[in-house]
């Protein structure tokens, strides 16, 4: 799935349910108004920390705005996203899934794991998406959100 599809889209909808112009969302995130207009042609993603900062500025599942979902649950409380390492970790743990595992299910690279596990980057929505895959799981549960 193309992601850059659905994205702009969602984000529209949801500035406009919130009454959100670039600049007073930009702000709201910290980041300029040509950051995101850009989000809103599909020309970039949002980073993982800004992806994060807009799912919880629109409390919104991180499903529905990135369109793997067509209709946002409307019974779910949200947590704060805890740092990713830890959720990560904590996930790999549970599932017992190990790093030799995951490169089987998902083809990243033991460096992506370690980089992530040690908290030095977190992964694209595209990798997130990846992940919540070979967890069968929800991208907001992969973020600890739910």
């Amino acid at each position: 799935m193309d992601i850059l599809s659905k994205l702009p889209e969602r984000l529209k909808e949801l500035m406009s349910d919130h009454d959100f112009t670039p600049v007073k969302l930009g702000e709201k995130i910290g980041v300029n108004r040509n950051t995101i207009t850009r989000y809103l042609k599909g020309d970039i993603l949002p980073s993982f920390e800004n992806f994060v900062k807009l799912i919880e500025v629109f409390n919104c599942s991180a499903d529905f705005f990135i369109g793997l979902v067509d209709f946002p649950p409307t019974d779910v409380t949200y947590a704060p996203v805890p740092p990713f390492n830890k959720q990560f970790r904590a996930l790999m743990k549970k599932h017992s899934l190990s790093q030799y595992k995951l490169h089987d299910l998902t083809g990243f690279s033991y460096d992506n794991f370690n980089k992530w596990l040690k908290g030095i980057t977190s992964p694209y929505i595209d990798n997130l998406m990846r992940l919540a895959e070979a967890f069968d799981c929800s991208v907001d549960y992969l973020l600890g959100r739910i």
